[in-house]
């Protein structure tokens, strides 16, 4: 796999293990990603199981770590790409135009043209100006309709900026498209980023399928479903209560005679648990009412923040682990209330408040679990402090089965348009 570099692991080796051969290194200045493909091969291998219906197209958006990319498409996984530079990054790791669709529903004219450019045909659209630049530019495309279904209970509803009414402004939608002469091929929906209503899948999926019936009135031949994501991730949450209210819903409204396409753009269920943050504590206060009284509080000072790894999208639900620098040195067991600082002058790169830890030292290491969405790809590098590191870890098992797979003797070394 090109330009990428790997570290095989034997198999059994534990993710505990390979943490500490990181600490073993010492402090260092840049926070540490541990990227396990593995995970990320796991991930993919129960989505088929629990969902063998929907083609998963992963969300590039998430994270593109180039590893990830690869792994994915020897792994046979379609992707959605929300702009120029996503497209290329997939084609030029080795990925097939056929097997990616333009999920942004405004698009540049340049991006349209860099898309046919490319052969990419499918792409999805929420109004009609989108339809007439894409008349224009690319009339051959293959549309999906983008409606809107929020859950609400989904951290990020994104109805507020893409997709339209379904049952007013969808309906002119696929009229007008049909009256420029343009193919829609299907509907699609996204319910929210960090959706916790499996059910709400259920609902819009109903919803698709009055418009599919109303699209046949019109003698549009639709025959392609994108679910889109909102799926869950963390090492700690299962998909299979989405995956039955999909299931059940494609059960009812789209059955396999249907002959219906079924897609679906999971980004945070494929690589949320597949990376693991090493962060080092850099300085620290302790905060007292007054001198020589009790101690309030103590604040840590990391070197990864809200401009690095952490983010409004990844909140951390639970205190990290914690490795000592200096595993000699005696500590007390004693209990404070604790705040983590990210390196930056920012006074709201605040990491968490209120967390009751033993008191930590300078060069200790801090492990937090499930960074693998959006940790690196909101990543800046704001105050001159560093981007994390990724160090990309694999078993020797799954890289022979990656290099033997299909897809992946495919894979080119320089792709491109």
């Amino acid at each position: 796999m090109h330009n990428i570099r790997y570290n095989l692991i034997e198999d059994g080796l534990s993710l505990d293990e390979v943490i500490q051969s990181v600490v073993a290194r010492g402090p260092q200045d840049s926070p540490v990603h541990i990227l396990n493909l593995d995970d990320v091969v796991a991930k993919h291998r129960n989505w088929r199981e629990k969902l063998p219906r929907v083609e998963p197209f992963y969300a590039v958006k998430c994270n593109d770590d180039p590893a990830i990319i690869r792994t994915l498409i020897a792994l046979g996984a379609g992707f959605d790409c929300a702009s120029k530079k996503e497209i290329g990054t997939v084609l030029k790791l080795g990925g097939d135009s056929s097997k990616i669709i333009y999920a942004h529903t405004a698009k540049s004219m340049d991006s349209i043209t860099y898309a046919k450019t490319c052969g990419i045909n499918l792409m999805t659209f929420d109004g009609e100006i989108e339809l007439d630049k894409i008349k224009k530019l690319h009339p051959e495309a293959s549309l999906v309709l983008r409606i809107r279904f929020d859950s609400p209970d989904a951290v990020v509803s994104l109805g507020k900026k893409f997709g339209c009414d379904p049952e007013h402004e969808a309906p002119h939608l696929l009229k007008y498209a049909k009256s420029l002469g343009l193919a829609v091929v299907g509907i699609s929906f996204h319910v929210g980023s960090g959706n916790t209503n499996a059910d709400s899948f259920y609902g819009a999926i109903k919803t698709a399928r009055s418009l599919f019936d109303f699209a046949a009135e019109l003698d549009l031949d639709l025959n392609l479903l994108d679910i889109g994501g909102g799926f869950p991730g963390d090492h700690d949450k299962s998909i299979d209560a989405y995956a039955k209210s999909v299931n059940l819903a494609l059960q009812r409204y789209f059955p396999i005679k249907s002959g219906v396409r079924v897609i679906a753009e999971p980004g945070t269920y494929y690589v949320a648990s597949a990376a693991t943050l090493v962060a080092n504590v850099q300085s620290k206060r302790i905060i007292r009412s007054r001198p020589q009284s009790a101690i309030t509080e103590i604040m840590y000072y990391l070197n990864d923040g809200l401009a690095g790894s952490f983010d409004w999208l990844n909140p951390r639900r639970y205190p990290p682990v914690v490795i000592p620098g200096n595993p000699q040195l005696v500590r007390s067991r004693d209990q404070f209330p604790t705040t983590l600082w990210g390196p930056t002058c920012d006074s709201t790169d605040l990491i968490a408040s209120g967390w009751m830890m033993e008191e930590l030292q300078i060069g200790d290491f801090l492990v937090f679990d499930d960074m693998g969405a959006y940790g690196t790809v909101l990543a800046t590098n704001f105050n001159g402090f560093d981007k994390p590191k990724v160090l990309v870890y694999v078993t020797r098992t799954t890289w022979d089965q990656l290099k033997l797979n299909k897809h992946g003797r495919r894979l080119k070394r320089n792709g491109h348009c």
